[in-house]
């Protein structure tokens, strides 16, 4: 497998497309023709982790955070950065970050299954999905294939359920003309044939895939099918969730969920530790952005790491308890999403990826309690 090829699973999972603009996401160094065999997944491309690349002999690198945020002028051995590239350079690897896209497409859902939260919503919109309605004509007997061709594509997603579809038993008219090549009938017949329409949800990024899918699984030689798009209506996909918890707790006991979900033993707390909380919001990493946000959509408490002195001034005043449970602890859980998400990609029957090494850095918070 290629490098692209692995790039381009990672943007099937995590779309560039949600990253915030500021953000710098996709192949920061290296090449997309490089063969892979080993990966190595890591929070930070530190000197350590590349350094443990490097020495696990990796193909390629794949890290939370970017390592070049902004434009870069020179590549100097004695800057930090400049160090990190020529070693990545030097040693083969391609090195790719997923930051703010991984964000919004999956470490705000997992963060909010594990505070349990119900009817989560995004903190932060950064990307809104169009959704369109596909209808689409099909002989009983190939129904089936077609209704599941696109639903296991990506069809069919509608809130928490999957694989939505609505079927409406038909007749069929038509008449093959000349030079044509009927599935049924016969040439300048007219003919009347059952038939299942197959509605079913599509979004804007999928919408050309499966109906391309659908086409070459369709008996028909001229498919009917049509496309609609839903006016007002769109899938919101963001930074950080807001939900609710099924009953109140007292704001020591939602500090000990963070800490038991994320593995954490230390923490800051703004607020009373007594004071009943709800509706909670939870943006991990640095989530001094979205205090405004969970304060107007109705946070007791936002979990998230980060917060400086005025902000958590601001936010107590505001009437917002703050759980900040720091930058590293409240990410470092994608490491291991991902590491199993491309290993369940790999060992799919159909990709003969089976000998694809993955792995983990060792990597630990910089900060140290004393």
């Amino acid at each position: 497998m290629k490098s692209n090829d692995v790039i381009n699973l990672l943007e099937q999972l995590a779309p560039k497309r949600y990253a915030c603009d500021w953000d710098n996401v996709g192949l920061l160094v290296g090449r997309r023709d490089k063969e892979v065999k080993k990966i190595m997944i890591a929070l930070d491309a530190s000197l350590s982790v590349i350094e443990q690349a490097a020495a696990n002999k990796a193909d390629m690198l794949i890290t939370h955070h970017p390592m070049i945020f902004s434009a870069i002028k020179k590549v100097d051995y004695d800057d930090i950065t400049g160090k990190k590239i020529a070693k990545l350079i030097a040693n083969d690897i391609t090195y790719v970050a997923a930051h703010t896209n991984m964000d919004a497409a999956v470490m705000a859902d997992i963060a909010a299954k594990k505070m349990e939260l119900i009817d989560a919503r995004p903190l932060d919109v950064t990307y809104t999905e169009k959704m369109y309605k596909l209808a689409v004509y099909v002989p009983v007997e190939s129904a089936d294939l077609v209704r599941s061709t696109m639903l296991n594509d990506g069809a069919g997603f509608y809130g928490n359920y999957s694989h939505c579809s609505y079927n409406i038993a038909g007749k069929g008219t038509y008449m093959p003309l000349e030079g044509t090549n009927p599935y049924k009938g016969t040439v300048n017949k007219f003919e009347v044939t059952d038939e299942i329409k197959i509605e079913t949800l599509v979004s804007d990024s999928n919408k050309n895939r499966i109906i391309r899918h659908m086409l070459e699984v369709h008996p028909y030689e001229e498919v009917a099918y049509d496309l609609y798009e839903i006016s007002d209506s769109g899938y919101d996909i963001g930074v950080g969730k807001i939900g609710r918890i099924k009953e109140p707790v007292e704001l020591i006991e939602c500090v000990n969920i963070v800490k038991a979900q994320f593995g954490i033993n230390n923490l800051r707390l703004v607020g009373d530790p007594d004071k009943k909380v709800r509706f909670i919001a939870i943006c991990p990493g640095a989530g001094k952005s979205v205090v405004k946000n969970a304060i107007k959509m109705g946070a007791d408490v936002l979990v998230t790491g980060d917060i400086d002195h005025h902000t958590a001034l601001d936010a107590y005043e505001d009437g917002l308890c703050i759980i900040d449970a720091g930058h590293f602890c409240t990410e470092h859980f994608i490491v291991d999403y991902l590491k199993n998400h491309l290993l369940r990609c790999f060992y799919k029957d159909d990709l003969d990826n089976k000998d694809i090494e993955v792995i983990s850095a060792k990597e630990e918070s910089p900060f140290i309690f004393l």
